[in-house]
C-alpha cells in the first residue's frame, strides 16, 4: 500500500490537474461552464488548500482529513445532483436556468453580448463519453475511499 504522504500528494496533485483542466475547457476552448460546475470548483479549492497544510504540518492530521471528507462529500451532492439535472431525474434550480426568451431586440442583443452562462441541464462536453458532472462524481467517490484509507489507517 501506498504510504499516507504519497496518497495525500496524489490527491494535492489530482485536485489541481482537475483545476487546471476545467479552466482550460471553459477559457481556453471556450466551453462556458453553468453555475453548478462552478459550484462544484469551490470543494476542489478548499482540498488544495487542506491538502497543502497536510504535506507541511502534520499537527491536527485527523481534523483536517475529516475536513477534506466533508468538502469531498459536499462535492459529491453537488455534482449528484448536476448529473441528475442534466439525465432530467430533478428539475433545475433559477440559477442553472437560462434567460428568458427576448421579449424585443434590446432584450437580444443583451443576452447574445451576455458570454458565459450555460444551462446546467445541457451537456456542452464529454470526456470518454462521460458528462464533466458524471466524471466528477466518480472522482470524488475515489477521493473518499482514499480518504478513509487514510483514516483507517492512521487510526492504527
Amino acid at each position: 500500500m501506498l504510504k499516507t504522504d504519497h496518497l495525500i500528494k496524489l490527491l494535492l496533485l489530482s485536485s489541481g490537474i482537475i483545476l487546471l483542466t476545467v479552466y482550460y475547457i471553459e477559457y481556453i476552448m471556450g466551453i462556458y461552464a453553468c453555475n453548478l460546475c462552478k459550484f462544484q470548483r469551490i470543494p476542489f479549492f478548499v482540498n488544495l488548500v487542506i491538502l497543502t497544510v497536510l504535506t507541511f504540518n502534520k499537527t491536527k492530521f485527523i481534523k483536517l482529513i475529516y475536513v477534506l471528507i466533508l468538502s469531498i462529500i459536499v462535492n459529491i451532492c453537488i455534482s449528484f445532483y448536476h448529473v441528475g439535472i442534466e439525465q432530467s431525474f430533478f428539475t433545475s434550480t433559477k440559477t442553472c436556468k437560462e434567460s428568458q426568451t427576448p421579449s424585443n431586440k434590446e432584450d437580444l442583443l443583451k443576452q447574445l453580448k451576455k458570454k458565459g452562462v450555460s444551462d446546467c441541464s445541457k451537456v456542452e462536453f464529454t470526456l470518454f463519453g462521460l458528462s464533466l458532472s458524471t466524471l466528477n462524481f466518480v472522482t470524488n467517490i475515489v477521493f473518499l475511499g482514499i480518504c478513509v484509507q487514510i483514516l483507517r489507517y492512521e487510526k492504527k
